[in-house]
């Protein structure tokens, strides 16, 4: 007689799972692109952040949306409709496997992949350097100079 099999994980605790290891393995990558020693051309770098980017926008987008899993579903006032609409809430919000926490990990690698383009394409700069050239572009559609002081 055959042995019973356990049940397979559920689709998002297999998602959760199958993340964990990429997101140790870009980390690992952003660490040798930020220590000099990954190089992109910048050229694709610029293409890969640009779609990078709207990953980036729409797993936000999902992040936010998923909020609104978080409350109770009207399935009735019977005991039924209240285990439904707990076992939903729990699977959108689990922290094993639930939508919310996958989105959230999901978001963060893609920071990380994010990050390590740059490195890699010697084009990390601080958010600073990076709102000083922003504030000058806005002020020079006025025709306003900003002279930066010299570090």
């Amino acid at each position: 007689m055959a042995e019973p099999r356990s049940a397979p994980p559920p689709p998002l605790a297999q998602a959760a799972g199958a993340l964990a290891p990429v997101a140790g393995n870009v980390e690992t990558v952003k660490n040798h692109a930020a220590a000099g020693n990954l190089r992109i051309d910048l050229d694709a770098a610029t293409v890969l952040l640009r779609q990078l980017e709207a990953l980036k926008i729409r797993a936000g987008d999902l992040v936010a949306d998923s909020g609104e899993l978080d409350m109770p579903l009207r399935f009735g006032d019977s005991w039924v409709g209240q285990i439904m609409s707990e076992r939903m809430r729990t699977v959108a919000n689990s922290d094993d496997g639930g939508v919310t926490p996958v989105l959230r990990t999901f978001h963060q690698v893609l920071e990380d992949l994010e990050a390590t383009v740059r490195f890699a394409a010697g084009m990390y700069r601080t958010a600073d350097e990076e709102t000083v050239e922003a504030l000058k572009r806005a002020a020079g559609q006025f025709g306003v100079e900003i002279e930066s002081e010299p570090r």
